[in-house]
C-alpha cells in the first residue's frame, strides 16, 4: 500500500489521463470524451480532489489510476502497479530492486557491446561491412546511426577481451548472450563474428539484444541472442522503442518480419514499424503494443511460403494453405486479440516484394497498403474467394471453401456482415450462404479416444480455457480445487491462474499449454455468461466423477457377488438399508452397497459436493 499510494503522489490523474484524451475544465473537475467508448459529447471526467474517473455516458466505466491503467492497457492490478511504478521511479521491493538492478547492469554490457560494434564499423577492418550496409543494402548514414549499426570481425575474442578491460565479467557476458562458453572447458568466445550487428532493444530503449546479419553467404544468415535473463523474443519486438511516438500519433503500428524491413521504410518517412524476431505475433507483442495503439496491420507478402508455416501455440498462425489452415488463423488472431481490444488486420503487399523494397521504391504505394489494410478474416475470405462464378455450382464451392473461416469469427455481427458482403458477390441471397453454412459443414472423423475420456478432457479443457480467457473471473473461482483437473500440467496452469504473480519464459510447458488453451475455440460471452458456464463446467466435471465413482463401487460389488452370490449380497445391502449392523466379516460389502446408492441418488438429484 505504501507504494501505491507514493505513486499516487508522484503520477497525477490529469496528467496520464490527459496523454489519452484531452480534458478541459469543467468547474473544478476536467472533462473530455470518453477514451473506451465511441461519442461524440463528453460524458468522461476526472475528479482531481478525489483521485478518480468516472464515465457518465454508455461505457459507465470508473475508478482510479490504477483502473484507468487496467483498463486502458489491458493489465491485471499487479501489471499496473509494474508500469506505474517504473514511471514514477517508485521500488516496489527489494527483490524487484535486486532483479531490476541486475538487468540494469546487463543491459549496461549489452550497451559497451554496441559501442564497441559501431566503432568496428566505422575503422578500416569494417571497410566490407560498410560496403555491404551502405551499397548494397542502401543504408543512410543517418539510418545506420540510429539503429546503431555495427559490424563484429571475423576473430574470436575481440569482444572478450574489450569488456575485460573495462572490468565486465566474463560470466555476466555470457548471461547477457553475447559470449558462448567453450564446450572443451576453455575461455569464453564471441558469439558474433564476421556480421553485422543490429541492436535490439526493449520498448524503453535498453539493449537487450542483438542480430547478427551475414554477409558472406553464412549459414545462418541471421544469427540472434539466444534467450537470456534480457531478452525474450515472444516478448520483445525490435524497433518498438524508437516507434512509439509515431504509433500514438497515428493510432497504428505495423509488423513486419525483419530488421531491414524496419529500416526501409523508416528512411522513406514511415516511423510507425516494428519487427518480430523469428516467431510471429505472440500474445504478449499484442498486449504491449496495445500500450500505444489499437490498430494493428501485418504488412507482408501473402504468397511467401514461409508465412504458410503454422508457429508454435499462443502466436499468429498463419495457415494460408487451405480452408480449415484459414480457419485455424482466423481462430488464432481472435485469440490474440479478444483480451487486447486490438483492430488487427494484414496490409498485403505486392507478390515478391518485402516492406523495405515497397516503402522506399513506392512510398504512395505503402502508405495505401497501409490505410486500406483489411480486417484479419476478411484478408482470409478474400484469399479463399477466388474468381467471380459463373454457375451455381461454383458458388456453392465458394461457400463451402468459405465456411469454415465464416464459421471461425466468433462476432455474430462481424460474420453476418462477412455473409452479406458474400452474398452480394455471388449475387445469391443471404439466406442461402447461412443454410448452406449450416447444411455443408463435412462430417467429423469418429473420435480416436473413447467417448468417456474425450468428455471428461473437454470438460476440464472448457473449464480451464473459460478461467485463462476470463481473468476477471479469479476472486468467484480462484479457490475451485485443483483436483478438478486431471493432468499436471493444467492444475499448474490453474495455480497460476489462481495465484499470478510469476513471470515466464515463452518456451515454458506450462505457458505453452495456457496459450495453447488461450486458441481455444469459446462462444462470446460476457463475465457474468462466463461465470454460469464455469459453475455449469464444474458440474459437469463432478458429476462425471461421481458416475465414475459408482461404476467403480459397482464393480466392487459384481466382484463380491461373483465371489459370495447375489442373494448374500443382496441381503447384506438390504439389512444395512435398514440400519442394522452387518457382522463384521459382511461390513465392507455392507458398506460399498450403501457408497453406491448413495451415490446413485447423487446423480440422481445432480447433487454434488461442494458447491462453487
Amino acid at each position: 500500500m505504501d507504494a501505491v499510494e507514493e505513486i499516487k503522489r508522484k503520477v497525477e490523474l490529469a496528467d496520464y489521463v490527459g496523454r489519452v484524451t484531452r480534458l478541459q475544465k469543467a468547474g473544478r473537475n476536467l472533462r473530455g470524451l470518453c477514451p473506451f467508448h465511441t461519442e461524440k459529447t463528453p460524458s468522461f471526467y476526472v475528479f482531481p480532489d478525489r483521485g478518480s474517473w468516472r464515465c457518465f455516458g454508455s461505457c459507465g466505466e470508473g475508478g482510479d489510476l490504477f483502473s484507468f491503467v487496467q483498463k486502458r492497457e489491458g493489465l491485471d492490478f499487479r501489471g499496473a502497479l509494474r508500469v506505474l511504478a517504473a514511471e514514477a521511479g517508485v521500488t516496489l521491493s527489494a527483490e524487484g530492486s535486486a532483479k531490476r538492478s541486475r538487468a540494469e547492469h546487463l543491459s549496461g554490457i549489452m550497451s559497451a557491446a554496441v559501442d564497441f560494434y559501431q566503432r568496428c564499423l566505422r575503422e578500416a577492418a569494417g571497410d566490407a561491412a560498410r560496403t555491404y550496409v551502405f551499397e548494397k543494402r542502401g543504408l543512410l548514414p543517418e539510418t545506420v546511426e540510429t539503429f546503431r549499426i555495427g559490424w563484429a570481425p571475423g576473430e574470436w575474442r575481440l569482444l572478450r577481451d574489450y569488456l575485460s578491460g573495462r572490468g565486465y565479467d566474463e560470466r555476466d557476458a555470457v548471461a547477457a548472450g553475447l559470449l558462448v562458453e567453450s564446450e572443451n572447458g576453455g575461455q569464453p568466445y564471441d558469439r558474433f563474428r564476421g556480421r553485422v550487428i543490429i541492436p535490439i532493444a526493449d520498448e524503453r530503449g535498453q539493449y537487450v539484444a542483438m542480430g547478427g546479419r551475414g554477409i558472406n553467404g553464412e549459414e545462418p544468415k541471421y544469427l540472434n541472442s539466444p534467450q537470456t535473463e534480457l531478452f525474450d523474443k515472444g516478448r520483445t519486438l525490435f524497433a518498438l522503442d524508437g516507434a512509439i511516438g509515431a504509433i500514438r500519433e497515428t493510432g497504428t503500428v505495423v509488423v513486419v518480419e525483419g530488421y531491414m524491413d524496419v529500416m526501409g521504410p523508416w528512411q522513406a518517412g514511415f516511423k510507425n514499424v516494428v519487427a518480430t524476431m523469428g516467431t510471429s505475433l505472440t500474445e504478449h507483442h499484442v498486449a504491449l503494443l496495445r500500450r500505444f495503439g489499437r490498430r494493428v496491420v501485418l504488412a507482408m507478402d501473402p504468397d511467401n511460403a514461409g508465412l504458410n508455416a503454422a508457429e508454435r501455440a499462443g502466436a499468429l498462425v498463419l495457415g494460408l494453405d487451405s480452408p480449415e489452415g484459414a480457419a485455424r488463423s482466423a481462430r488464432s488472431a481472435q485469440a490474440l486479440t479478444a483480451r487486447s481490444d486490438v483492430d488487427l488486420r494484414v496490409a498485403p503487399l505486392p507478390a515478391g516484394k518485402d516492406p523495405d523494397e515497397v516503402a522506399r521504391e513506392d512510398p504512395a504505394g505503402w502508405r495505401e497498403a497501409i490505410s486500406r489494410a483489411l480486417p484479419y478474416a476478411e484478408f482470409l475470405l478474400k484469399r479463399l474467394m477466388g474468381p467471380p462464378v459463373e454457375n451455381p455450382v461454383e458458388a456453392r464451392r465458394v461457400v463451402d471453401r468459405l465456411g469454415p473461416v465464416l464459421l471461425a469469427v466468433a462476432d455474430p455481427v462481424e460474420r453476418a456482415m462477412y455473409v452479406q458482403r458474400i452474398a452480394r458477390q455471388l449475387g445469391v441471397a443471404e439466406i442461402a450462404v447461412l443454410e448452406r453454412l449450416r447444411q455443408g459443414a463435412p462430417a467429423r472423423p469418429p473420435p480416436s479416444r473413447p467417448v468417456e475420456e474425450r468428455s471428461e478432457r473437454n470438460h476440464e479443457e472448457a473449464l480451464l480455457a473459460f478461467l485463462v480467457r476470463y481473468p476477471e473471473l479469479r476472486p468467484q473461482f480462484a479457490s475451485v480445487p485443483e483436483h478438478l483437473f486431471t493432468y499436471a500440467i493444467d492444475r499448474e496452469v490453474f495455480r497460476r491462474w489462481a495465484h499470478p504473480g510469476g513471470e515466464f519464459a515463452a518456451d515454458d510447458a506450462v505457458e505453452a499449454r495456457r496459450l495453447t488453451l488461450m486458441t481455444r475455440r469459446l462462444p462470446p460471452l460476457t463475465a457474468l455468461q462466463a461465470a454460469v458456464a464455469v459453475r455449469e463446467k464444474v458440474r459437469e466435471i463432478t458429476r462425471e466423477r461421481v458416475v465414475l465413482h459408482q461404476a467403480a463401487m459397482s464393480e466392487q460389488l459384481s466382484e463380491a457377488e461373483r465371489s459370495f452370490g447375489a442373494g448374500p449380497v443382496a441381503e447384506t445391502s438390504n439389512e444395512a438399508w435398514r440400519g442394522l449392523t452387518p457382522p463384521p466379516e459382511e461390513r465392507a460389502r455392507a458398506e460399498t452397497a450403501m457408497e453406491t446408492l448413495q451415490l446413485g441418488l447423487s446423480i440422481h438429484r445432480r447433487e454434488e459436493p461442494g458447491r462453487v
